[in-house]
């Protein structure tokens, strides 16, 4: 699937801005810093007048530009949570009841999420949990949390205030060194419970973000790794002119690109095509934890020596990869039958 010529302007919006703003030297010193959060960024991304664009109010964008912004941030390896702040605060709104909505919105805003198979909670009273989750995403600076509990009948989502007393939080290390993780322990703490069409609908389209954001990072290695073999010679000639380099860089791209077709029907199933919403974003969200490490792993293999340095940034977008792999593990009954699905198209 195509993206459209305002799909495009956006993309090359946001890219200009995460290029200038996040170079790999930024990026380096906020590693050796161990800065965790940059308001002054945050700050200017706020300026794009993206959560404008997708609040309920404005309706400029749709989910499908949404997963584009987050291409644009796996790209870029943003080290913000960008892409789940604007879920969070202007999308999953869009999915809840109007009294579960007032409920949710009067938690406050900027919201950490925390991925289905992070979320072990050990017990339910009513309308409160306790439990333990082991890491999400966006906690510096949110007032709110969006977790997930088993319930019969399947998992719901639900969100709490992160200042209500049983809330304990402990910033955490991963392998992912571009994002700021943290872990949460719940005692007793009040909650807004998802109805089940709502949790299978925020369930399903942060997943599909999720994949966007690998894909865009598969589609920044393929690139860096064009660029290495068109200049680096050996023997007197680029190595790009080795037929099993070619090869496995062709093999890499072509799984990038499927990828990426898949994730853009998948998020333009999220408000085109519900009917098809669950499929896609358990199939695109399979197959980016299978394709995102293998093809950043393939691009190291072809920098050759390089390639497997501290210095050089490619083992950055492996990590993250890595990572988002394993917040979604594909567990799930038929996932074969899925991945087979995500790679016919």
């Amino acid at each position: 699937m195509q993206i459209t010529s305002d799909q495009r302007e956006l993309r090359d919006l946001v890219r200009r801005f995460l290029a200038d703003s996040v170079p790999s030297e930024y990026l380096r010193k906020r590693i050796t810093s161990g800065l965790r959060r940059d308001d002054a960024l945050l700050e200017s991304a706020k300026q794009l007048g993206l959560e404008e664009g997708f609040s309920a109010e404005g309706e400029m964008f749709t989910f499908a530009e949404l997963g584009v912004v987050a291409e644009e941030v796996g790209r870029a390896l943003f080290p913000e949570a960008l892409t789940e702040r604007i879920f969070a605060d202007c999308v999953v709104p869009g999915f809840l009841d109007p009294e579960t909505r007032a409920a949710y919105q009067a938690l406050g805003s900027h919201t950490a999420i925390a991925p289905e198979s992070c979320c072990t909670l050990a017990s339910r009273k009513s309308k409160k949990v306790s439990g333990e989750i082991s890491w999400a995403w966006g906690v510096e600076g949110a007032s709110r949390l969006i977790g997930v509990m088993k319930m019969t009948g399947g998992n719901r989502a639900f969100a709490c205030s992160l200042s209500t007393p049983g809330v304990t939080l402990t910033p955490t290390s991963s392998l992912d060194l571009t994002t700021a993780l943290a872990s949460l322990s719940l005692t007793d703490v009040p909650v807004v419970v998802f109805s089940e069409d709502a949790s299978s609908k925020v369930l399903d389209a942060f997943s599909i973000l999720k994949a966007c954001e690998v894909y865009g990072m598969t589609a920044r290695v393929i690139e860096m790794s064009a660029e290495y073999l068109k200049t680096r010679e050996q023997f007197g000639v680029p190595v790009g002119a080795f037929q099993a380099v070619q090869q496995r860089i062709a093999d890499a791209y072509a799984s990038s690109e499927a990828l990426g077709a898949l994730c853009r029907f998948a998020a333009w199933s999220v408000t085109s095509s519900p009917e098809q919403r669950s499929l896609t974003a358990r199939a695109v969200i399979a197959h980016a934890a299978e394709v995102g490490p293998s093809v950043c792993e393939a691009a190291i293999q072809v920098h050759g020596g390089i390639g497997f340095t501290w210095e050089y940034d490619i083992h950055l977008f492996l990590r993250r990869a890595k990572a988002i792999a394993v917040a979604f593990p594909q567990g799930v009954e038929g996932v074969e039958d899925l991945l087979t699905f995500a790679r016919r198209l």
